[in-house]
C-alpha cells in the first residue's frame, strides 16, 4: 500500500511540475525580479530589493496587471522600505 501511494504522489507531482514555467531572475534599478507561471495564466512574482532585502511576493491572474506592478515597483527607491 505504501508503494502505491508514493507512485500516485510522484505522478501527481510530475503532472503539476510539468505545468510550471520559471525564468532566471533579472535586476532592474536595484530590484531583483523573478517570476513563474502555472498553466500560462497564473503568475507568481518575487521582487527583492538588492539593498534592503525587502521581499515582495504577489500573485496575478492577468499578465498586464503583473507587468504594471513590476513597472511600479522598479521605479521605487530600492534603498528604502516600502509598505506595499
Amino acid at each position: 500500500m505504501h508503494k502505491n501511494t508514493n507512485k500516485r504522489l510522484t505522478k501527481s507531482f510530475l503532472d503539476f511540475a510539468g505545468k510550471i514555467k520559471t525564468w532566471h531572475p533579472v535586476e532592474r534599478n536595484g530590484w531583483i525580479v523573478k517570476f513563474s507561471t502555472f498553466r500560462d495564466t497564473h503568475i507568481l512574482l518575487f521582487l527583492v530589493s538588492a539593498y534592503t532585502a525587502q521581499t515582495i511576493v504577489r500573485y496575478f491572474s492577468h499578465e498586464d496587471e503583473a507587468v504594471k506592478y513590476i513597472n511600479y515597483v522598479i521605479e521605487l527607491n530600492p534603498a528604502e522600505e516600502h509598505d506595499l
